[in-house]
């Protein structure tokens, strides 16, 4: 009867094993699918971004040319931020456009030795700006928390507009430009961000492993009750 109760088990194992295997082939359809979109965006010509245009998430991994005046009085620090193993942190800072609206503008890498320390005084540039970049979502507010209430600049662990625009006296886009394009006016110890890798992550390693934790438990189990009832 033990044999059989093992047998169960590892059968009941096997068949959430492979689901999840499966979940993970499907959500690697989608990602693939999802990138397939946003590579085609990146594609597209520059969007040249005016004071009427609609923006809106459709948007994201679209290239675009924004201009507009920096607001260094209000800068934002996204903290614990490494590049090829340096740390460092991003400098984002609001760009307004002629109608008052703004776009947080993520300028670029500079080193940290403790992920959080800059002094952005070495990082101005012309506030009349002409930006080329890519706009990318700023997703939930989750994970955006403030390290400080009133003083500037503020230190976060990611640049979301949702979060963030509740300490601005103006309008903030949900997107934010993060700059690709070389500007003269930039400061060289500022370094362009990559655009996010549009890979397809961990999804079919996890669903190899899930199937083959399935395969474990049903050979595994097999061999087992054949050797007990060979011992038997």
């Amino acid at each position: 009867m033990r044999r059989y109760g093992l047998l169960v088990v590892a059968l009941i194992t096997a068949v959430v094993c492979v689901r999840l295997g499966l979940w993970q082939l499907r959500r690697l359809e989608e990602r693939r699918a999802l990138n397939a979109e946003r590579a085609a965006r990146l594609a597209l010509r520059p969007l040249e971004v005016g004071v009427h245009r609609h923006l809106d998430s459709s948007l994201s991994f679209r290239r675009a040319v924004v201009e507009g005046r920096f607001d260094f009085a209000r800068q934002v620090v996204v903290v614990g931020r490494s590049m090829r193993g340096v740390p460092g942190v991003h400098v984002v800072t609001p760009l307004r456009l002629a109608d008052g609206s703004s776009f947080l503008v993520e300028r670029g890498w500079v080193p940290s030795p403790d992920g959080r320390s800059v002094d952005l005084r070495s990082y101005g540039e012309r506030r009349a700006a002409r930006v080329v970049g890519v706009l990318l979502h700023g997703g939930p507010p989750n994970g955006s928390t403030l390290a400080s209430d009133s003083a500037w600049p503020r230190y976060v662990r990611r640049a979301m507009p949702s979060a963030l625009r509740v300490a601005y006296p103006y309008p903030v886009f949900d997107l934010v430009l993060r700059r690709t394009g070389e500007s003269e006016s930039a400061p060289a110890g500022l370094r362009l961000i990559p655009v996010p890798e549009l890979s397809d992550g961990p999804h079919l390693s996890y669903a190899i492993q899930w199937l083959a934790f399935a395969m474990i438990a049903v050979v595994g189990s097999v061999a087992l009750v054949w050797r007990d009832r060979r011992d038997g």
